[in-house]
């Protein structure tokens, strides 16, 4: 006597416009693949939107951050050989007893210019705890010529 094999259960009747279910794990790896795609494209555009230093805006960051640290060597880097000769402890530490209580900086933007001579630019420079206005001339190699600030007060 022949056994025969467990017969199968029916298969669901099929209908029109229904497609049967899929392996549920793998459409979960597909949406989180795209989620994931999703994320990754908002980041890059972001960041394709977020605000770089200029040349300018990076040596006044420089500049400011150097003054703050009354930092003689740091500041004399930056100026042209003239105006570092000029710069003395006393002027730097003015300055920095000016800056140093604002805090970090937390925005430096290049601000348009008003009337200025050539090679002058302005900077709008926002800390912790105030605003700072700065005018900064260049000379032709980027070295800092004239060094202005003015500390914004609150409103």
């Amino acid at each position: 006597m022949s056994t025969l094999p467990p017969s199968m259960p029916p298969a669901p009747p099929s209908l029109p416009g229904i497609t049967p279910p899929r392996n549920p794990s793998r459409a979960r790896r597909v949406q989180i693949a795209w989620l994931a795609a999703l994320v990754i494209v908002i980041g890059l555009i972001l960041r394709a939107c977020e605000h770089r230093d200029n040349t300018y805006e990076g040596i006044a960051r420089q500049l400011t951050v150097a003054v703050q640290a009354n930092d003689l060597a740091a500041v004399q880097k930056l100026e042209n050989s003239e105006t570092a000769v000029d710069m003395t402890r006393a002027r730097l530490g003015q300055a920095s007893d000016a800056l140093a209580p604002l805090g970090h900086i937390r925005r430096l933007r290049e601000a348009p210019a008003t009337g200025d001579p050539p090679r002058v630019h302005e900077f709008d420079v926002s800390f912790d705890r105030g605003e700072v206005h700065e005018k900064i001339q260049f000379d032709p190699d980027d070295k800092v010529f004239h060094f202005r600030y003015a500390v914004v007060p609150p409103k």
